[in-house]
């Protein structure tokens, strides 16, 4: 027996499928660590452990209106360009 499954599965089991969202968001929820213990990616697939739950964002970083843009656009979005 699997000790994991697709995210999107664990989705509907963990939302319910009148109200799961979307792949999107479900794959946003996952690369921040969102979701305990958090989901691997496995080859091209992202697979969670069956009794995972969502547990929202934990914290927020401290930001000052002087820090670096650089340093601001990766705390707000992950992205590096």
């Amino acid at each position: 027996m699997a000790r994991t499954q697709l995210l999107m599965d664990w989705a509907i089991e963990e939302f319910g499928k009148e109200y799961c969202p979307s792949y999107t968001t479900i794959l946003s929820y996952a690369k921040n660590k969102m979701i305990y213990p958090p989901p691997q990616k496995a080859g091209r697939f992202w697979r969670v452990e069956k009794g995972a739950r969502y547990i929202g964002i934990s914290c927020q970083p401290v930001t000052r209106k002087n820090d670096d843009p650089r340093l601001l656009r990766i705390l707000n979005d992950g992205q590096a360009s």
